[in-house]
């Protein structure tokens, strides 16, 4: 179904890439989060491996996004979750967030807007994210720590809707 069938869905994207380890956790949350709703019409989920500015156009239409991923910022211990709005973002070194051969999803969305594209405001992109280190190693697993974290990014992103709706 897409968001013009329905009234203002928020879409739930979990990023990352699921054959690279720790990576895969916004597939993994993602995917458990639309198995516990049952709420149909109201939320639109997508699994992406992409950032910046192929990012930006996913999210174009919506007035509330959410975004699932692994961030490997080094300041957090291994598997905590943080919760933050995406205008709050202060390092955009790593994640899906940033690209070396893209643009920053921030500088993505300015563009955007510059170009008159319908897109959700940065305070109403909510990311939910998990501080994982392996991130680059192949593997279709979770490390036990990062594994460990994703009923606790499961519940963060329910409580993000309840409060969404």
């Amino acid at each position: 179904m897409s968001h013009q069938e329905t009234d203002n869905p928020i879409l739930i994207i979990g990023l990352g890439n699921p054959i690279l380890g720790d990576d895969g956790v916004g597939w993994v949350v993602a995917q458990q989060v639309k198995d516990k709703l049952d709420k149909k019409g109201q939320f639109e989920f997508d699994l992406l491996s992409l950032g910046g500015l192929s990012l930006m156009e996913r999210l174009t239409g919506y007035s509330k996004v959410i975004l699932i991923d692994a961030l490997s910022t080094g300041k957090h211990p291994q598997g905590e979750v943080v919760v933050f709005p995406l205008n709050l973002m202060t390092d955009l070194s790593s994640g899906h967030s940033s690209s070396a051969h893209d643009t920053s999803l921030l500088n993505a969305l300015d563009v955007g807007r510059s170009m008159n594209i319908d897109l959700p405001k940065n305070e109403n992109i909510f990311v939910v994210a998990v501080e994982a280190d392996h991130v680059y190693e192949f593997s279709r697993e979770l490390s036990p720590q990062i594994n460990n974290a994703v009923p606790i990014a499961v519940n963060h992103v329910l409580d993000l809707l309840a409060d969404l709706e």
